[in-house]
C-alpha cells in the first residue's frame, strides 16, 4: 500500500577496513565481522543532524518551460541571486567583481560562501582532504514541463544546521529569482513568478513562515535522533520510487539498479558527512556502519523498473566546458527483507537530504511505499 505519510510515528562513510596486520579484509570476512557486530552491539546514533524543510508556493507571471533538470535551473538561478544579494565585492571594480571567493577577506562570514563554498574544518573526521563537500541545503524541485502564466507550482528546500538561521536570505534570493525568471528563455521574460507563501513542514505539522512581505520565526526543527526514536522495524516488501535523476556508484561502476546495500552505503556516506560538517558529529561510527551494511546484504531486490538518463553539464566554477556526466536513473526498485529501526530512520532522513551525487540540484529525491 502506498503511503505519503512519514515512515516514523510522530503522533561512514566508506573506509578500507584492515586486519591486525594492516592488510585489507576480504569481502566475506567483512560480512562475518558485520554479522558479529550486529549481534553484539546495539546500534544507536552518535551525533545528530538538525534540519528544517520548507515548502514554497509560487505563481507564474509569465509562461515557463522547465526541463527534467528543473532542480539545476532552480539552484543555479538561486545561487546567482544570493551572491548578488550579499556579496560586498560586487560593488567594487570589475576585476574583483568577476573573481572567485578564494581571496575575499569576508569569506569566513559570507552567507553565499557558507552555502556554495563549504569546506571541511581542520579537525574534520571525514572528507578533510577534499575541497568540495556536501552543501548545507537541498532543493526538491518543481515539476518539470510547461507552466502557463497564472498557474501555480510548488517546490521545497531543506536547510541543515546553521543554514536554518539564514532563512531570510534564502527567501530574498528566491523572491529576486522570481523577478528575473526561472525557465528556458528567462532573458526574454519567461519564467517570472511571485513567491506567494512559504511553510515550514515536518512531523505532520505546517507553520506559515512567509506570506506577503512578512517573515515569521516559526521554523520546525527536525533531527535524525527524533526520527530514530519514532521509527520501527519493517519486514516484507519496501519500494523506493526515485522521483528525480539519481546517480549511485556501486562496485566501482554507476548503476541504474543499486542493491539495497549499495543504496544504504551512499545514504550513510551522505548522512554522516552532513552531520559531521553541519551537525554534532557523525551519525554512526565505522563499526556501526559496517554492521548496518552487513545486515543490508540480506535484503534482496525483487524487481527494478528504472530508466537510465544521460546529461551534460557546464562546470562554471571550474570554467570547464560542457561535459558528459556519468549516467543517472529514475524509476522504482522493490526490495524484500528485514529493515531495522536504524535503517527505517535513515530512509526517512534520506527523503529530506536525498541520496547520490549532485543532491543540492534536486537529484536523488525519492519516496517510499511499504
Amino acid at each position: 500500500m502506498r503511503s505519503n505519510a512519514p515512515l516514523v510515528d510522530f503522533g561512514s562513510y566508506h573506509k578500507a577496513y584492515l586486519d591486525e596486520k594492516g592488510k585489507p579484509i576480504r569481502t566475506n570476512a567483512r560480512d562475518s565481522i558485520a554479522t558479529f557486530l550486529h549481534s553484539s552491539i546495539h546500534l544507536f546514533a552518535m551525533g545528530d543532524l538538525s534540519l528544517s524543510q520548507f515548502e514554497a508556493r509560487i505563481k507564474f507571471d509569465s509562461d515557463a518551460d522547465l526541463s527534467q533538470w528543473s532542480g539545476n535551473t532552480l539552484r543555479s538561478g538561486f545561487g546567482t541571486h544570493l551572491r548578488s544579494l550579499v556579496c560586498a565585492m560586487r560593488a567594487g571594480d570589475r576585476e574583483k567583481r568577476d573573481s572567485g571567493c578564494e581571496d575575499c577577506p569576508l569569506r569566513g562570514s559570507c552567507v553565499y560562501d557558507y552555502f556554495y563554498n563549504s569546506r571541511p574544518s581542520e579537525d574534520a573526521k571525514v572528507l578533510k582532504k577534499q575541497s568540495d563537500i556536501p552543501r548545507p541545503f537541498v532543493f526538491d524541485p518543481p515539476l518539470p514541463g510547461r507552466h502557463q502564466a497564472g498557474s501555480a507550482a510548488v517546490f521545497k528546500f531543506t536547510l541543515f544546521g546553521r543554514g536554518i538561521d539564514y532563512l531570510p536570505y534564502f527567501l530574498l534570493a528566491l523572491r529576486n529569482l522570481g523577478e528575473s525568471g526561472m525557465s528556458k528563455g528567462y532573458r526574454l521574460g519567461y519564467g517570472k513568478f511571485r513567491l506567494e507563501t512559504v511553510d515550514s513542514v515536518g512531523y505532520g505539522v505546517r507553520n506559515n513562515i512567509f506570506s506577503g512581505d512578512t517573515v515569521f520565526n516559526r521554523a520546525i526543527y527536525l533531527s535524525h535522533v527524533e526520527m530514530l526514536k519514532g521509527s520501527a522495524e519493517h519486514r516484507g516488501d519496501l519500494t523506493i520510487r526515485f522521483l528525480t535523476p539519481t546517480q549511485i556508484k556501486e562496485d566501482d561502476r554507476f548503476t541504474a539498479a543499486p542493491s539495497f546495500r549499495g543504496l544504504m552505503s551512499r545514504l550513510l556516506f551522505r548522512g554522516n558527512a552532513l552531520a559531521e560538517f553541519y551537525g554534532s558529529g557523525m551519525l554512526y561510527d565505522n563499526e556501526q556502519v559496517l554492521a548496518l551494511l552487513g545486515k543490508c546484504r540480506d535484503v534482496s531486490t525483487t524487481s527494478a523498473s528504472t530508466q537510465e538518463i544521460r546529461a551534460e553539464r557546464y562546470f562554471h566554477k571550474q570554467k570547464i566546458k560542457k561535459q558528459q556526466l556519468p549516467p543517472f536513473f529514475k524509476g522504482e526498485i522493490k526490495y524484500h527483507g528485514e529493515f531495522s529501526q536504524d535503517v527505517m530512520a535513515l530512509l526517512e532522513l534520506g527523503k529530506l537530504i536525498h541520496v547520490g551525487k549532485m543532491a543540492t540540484f534536486g537529484n536523488g529525491l525519492y519516496e517510499i511505499e511499504v
